[in-house]
């Protein structure tokens, strides 16, 4: 970002947080502050402020919403949108391209303070996309790491979600989640015994709305099969790991004989053990991923057997029986599809430098962090040795030294926890890159000979919504965000400039479907 040209230039500053990021030194008035002062310095009169406490996964956030009011009435008034840093703007690559691009329709540039681009310089605009991917990478890595605790937390029997009726919300002796049985819970503990004596559903649901707990019918009926009432937690099958029923640490308030009787009652055949969901068929990886054109129902698929004897295997639409297509021919075609989206080896280089240079552009803050960590467990170990003396000479009791013991050593964990997430932060990232990449180069492979399974799974990860087929090309909504940003990178580093996806797969929801230039050509300069 060239200073000098910005020189008596208005702008409007921008602040936000998340609810959680506040104490980690990303509070609005540091930004603020920030932002005011580097205005300062470059002679920048700010016009409009917006500060938020708000997600940046979307751009749906009240302030912002009303600045963008304000600015269609104030055409002209306004140059710059300033913030700290792009996760400041948006966690979203593909939303924050649309709003760069919106944001220019009004004359308005879009810029970081701490991570300037300077958009005269066509090669700099790769640099904005690792800036603006980062982020969302950081987001879905964050909601993994959060899906796992919940996980892990449901295995070892403990609810960590809102209390469900009969159960408040607390916390156990070891400050963990827990639910104990409420003021409510014998009215819920009535509600199965006369379901389970067979008393109408709709009866009851009525007695335990009149006794104070408002249920909704399809709620009532799925409190009633919730085996966590007989004191069990439920725990989804995920990966390679099958569904669970396990010992929950909570209180029951209905025996399993009692919850098993509920279970006939609602209907009339309720096994003990929930069966495994059937493998799906290695030939069929499309069944049900497919999507029917004429009525929008998913596709289905099976073998039939000609007339001559030969079996040969169809994706056809049970719902309006308009479409039909050899499974060979679709398989193909999606093949075909992951084969094309590799990336040459520059491309492969200029993702992996500019990682590097992100990283590195972190360090002054890393080592800063490791600093004061180090600095917290040294200071925290004095006072362990400071309480020892203290104790020695008669200057404290046995309680107090305890007490203040184990508060010191508390946060003396904490700061070393805190010290080895941030040492292994940035080659769990490089790693992940590594393999990122890898995988990438080997997409039509991995289809092809991957089992059920891992062709389930490359299929979710890369296209989000269901997939159409008119036995030529593929047609769907929208792709993976991160791999369409290492796709327009490629186009930008390859010989071959004319499109960014693969000849076969067209994507309705994008705005330009050439890639990353015609987006990168509407930015402001």
């Amino acid at each position: 970002m060239n200073r000098e040209k910005n020189r008596g230039k208005r702008a409007v500053l921008m602040a936000r947080v998340s609810s959680d990021e506040q104490a980690k030194g990303y509070s609005l008035d540091v930004q603020t502050d920030a932002i005011e002062a580097y205005c300062s310095r470059n002679r920048i009169e700010i016009v409009y402020t917006i500060r938020e406490d708000h997600s940046a996964k979307s751009f749906e956030r009240p302030e912002f919403n009303r600045f963008l009011s304000w600015l269609k009435g104030n055409r002209g008034q306004v140059d710059l949108l300033l913030f700290s840093s792009w996760d400041r703007f948006s966690r979203n690559a593909l939303d924050a391209y649309r709003m760069i691009e919106r944001l220019g329709r009004h004359g308005v540039e879009a810029q970081a303070i701490e991570q300037p681009i300077d958009f005269s310089v066509p090669e700099n605009k790769m640099m904005l996309a690792m800036y603006l991917v980062m982020p969302e990478v950081d987001n879905d890595r964050r909601s993994i790491k959060i899906r796992g605790g919940i996980r892990a937390a449901l295995k070892a029997g403990r609810w960590c979600r809102s209390a469900p009726y009969g159960y408040r919300n607390t916390r156990d002796e070891n400050n963990r989640p827990i639910i104990v049985p409420s003021d409510r819970a014998d009215v819920i503990r009535w509600a199965f015994e006369q379901v389970a004596k067979g008393q109408p559903q709709s009866e009851v649901r009525a007695e335990v709305n009149r006794k104070g707990i408002p249920v909704q019918r399809s709620r009532f009926s799925e409190m009633l099969r919730n085996p966590m009432y007989m004191g069990m937690i439920e725990v989804p099958a995920q990966d390679n790991e099958p569904y669970m029923l396990v010992k929950g640490q909570h209180e029951a308030l209905v025996s399993e004989e009692v919850f098993y009787l509920v279970q006939q009652v609602l209907t009339g055949n309720f096994p003990r053990k929930r069966l495994s969901v059937s493998r799906r068929n290695e030939l069929l990886p499309l069944r049900g991923i497919l999507k029917c054109t004429s009525c929008g129902g998913k596709l289905t698929g099976s073998r039939s057997r000609s007339r001559n004897g030969t079996q040969h295997a169809y994706y056809y639409c049970n719902h309006c029986r308009n479409e039909r297509y050899r499974v060979e021919l679709a398989n193909a075609t999606v093949t075909e599809i992951m084969n094309s989206m590799t990336l040459d080896s520059d491309a492969e280089v200029i993702l992996q430098q500019l990682f590097i240079q992100l990283l590195n552009g972190n360090s002054v803050q890393r080592k800063r962090n490791e600093r004061e960590l180090k600095d917290e467990i040294h200071r925290q170990n004095t006072r362990i040795q400071t309480l020892q003396d203290n104790l020695a000479d008669g200057v404290i009791g046995g309680d107090e030294y305890r007490e203040m013991r184990t508060r010191y050593i508390s946060l003396r964990e904490e700061a070393t926890r805190k010290l080895s997430e941030l040492s292994s932060d940035v080659s769990e990232k490089k790693e992940l890159l590594g393999k990122a990449v890898g995988v990438m180069n080997s997409l039509g492979e991995l289809f092809e000979n991957g089992n059920a399974e891992t062709r389930s799974k490359l299929l979710g990860s890369i296209f989000p919504e269901m997939i159409e087929f008119d036995g030529e090309k593929c047609r769907t909504a929208s792709i993976n965000s991160a791999l369409l940003l290492c796709l327009a990178i490629d186009k930008g580093s390859s010989k071959n400039k004319n499109r960014t996806l693969p000849e076969k797969l067209v994507v309705s929801g994008r705005v330009e479907n050439t890639g990353f230039e015609p987006v990168a050509s509407t930015l402001p300069v």
